[in-house]
């Protein structure tokens, strides 16, 4: 469960690196630049209501049996699904405040975090390896000035 609340992190963070980067393209390029911005929050809020959603039911699905396990991870499916078609269709009949090419490029906040996940994932554990090694070696010396001392 911690690898699972690791890699729940680190897309989180790769949805963050998405986002800022589309944000930063939009401004430039849009001529709607509130609207699209706008447009890139809703998707990236339903990009990070997605992959909880796919979190915490893989999480629920691994406690039940294997045809209950399919069958959730269907139903989960479908839900998300129709989600991200509402949220599509509400940002389409709103244009001029949520601009609809925001909204997608949110949304497929879900696919670029998971391409980046695994470059996030080595980024991330070597600094909390290097932390941890900091620490350490503090620790140690400490003990070692207590000893003296």
């Amino acid at each position: 469960m911690r690898q699972a609340k690791q890699t729940l992190k680190e897309l989180m963070a790769g949805l963050a690196v998405w986002g800022v980067i589309v944000f930063v393209i939009l401004m430039i390029v849009s001529g709607h630049r509130l609207a699209v911005a706008y447009g890139l929050l809703v998707g990236l809020g339903t990009a990070v209501w997605l992959i909880w959603h796919m979190y915490h039911h893989l999480d629920i699905a691994l406690d039940l049996g294997e045809k209950h396990a399919a069958r959730h991870i269907q139903v989960s499916s479908v839900k998300r699904f129709l989600v991200m078609a509402v949220v599509l269709a509400a940002a389409m009949m709103e244009y001029r405040y949520i601009h609809p090419i925001g909204t997608v490029l949110g949304m497929f906040g879900v696919k670029m975090s998971a391409f980046m996940q695994p470059k996030l994932h080595r980024i991330m554990t070597s600094q909390s390896r290097q932390k941890k090694a900091d620490e350490s070696k503090a620790h140690r010396q400490n003990v070692s000035d207590d000893a003296q001392g």
